[in-house]
């Protein structure tokens, strides 16, 4: 395996199973990928993912190449994801009377809470001894999408 860069491996490993996934669903479920994929149908979800794509891009293109760029699509896919699913949800199950269903700019809160300190910690330890890039990309996955969702929650 001489000059193969197998930092590319991981993501297309995820990315292909997701895909597969998908499939499988849609043998055993008709219709169920396309319950899945409806967060590509919606423009604030699109532009959140490729924001965490290109910022991806931007931040670790030139120092880890190609595997930046498959890191940044499944960055750029899972906050698409999250922030489609829950504006795309067609009609909530049920809730028991006590139980009080978390509005998107509650969600949007927590994924900022928890984004923010990763963000940081990725960016500290691009210095500091420790794995800088998955910890940036899991920070800005979630921090970019949590700020669409408050933005959104207040209109």
């Amino acid at each position: 395996m001489a000059g193969v860069d197998t930092s590319l491996l991981a993501p297309v490993i995820v990315i292909a199973s997701l895909v597969i996934r998908s499939a499988i669903s849609e043998l055993r479920h008709p219709g169920s990928a396309r319950r899945q994929w409806a967060f590509a149908t919606s423009p604030q979800a699109m532009a959140v993912g490729a924001t965490v794509a290109a910022a991806t891009v931007l931040i670790g293109g030139a120092r880890y190449g190609w595997a930046a760029v498959a890191w940044a699509l499944l960055a750029g896919a899972l906050a698409a994801f999250v922030t489609g699913s829950t504006s795309s949800a067609a009609s909530p199950p049920a809730l028991p009377d006590k139980e009080q269903p978390m509005s998107e700019r509650q969600i949007g809160k927590v994924l900022a809470a928890i984004g923010a300190p990763l963000t940081l910690a990725g960016v500290a330890m691009y210095f500091l001894p420790g794995p800088g890039f998955p910890v940036l990309i899991i920070g800005l996955a979630l921090l970019i999408p949590g700020l669409a969702m408050t933005a959104a929650g207040r209109r």
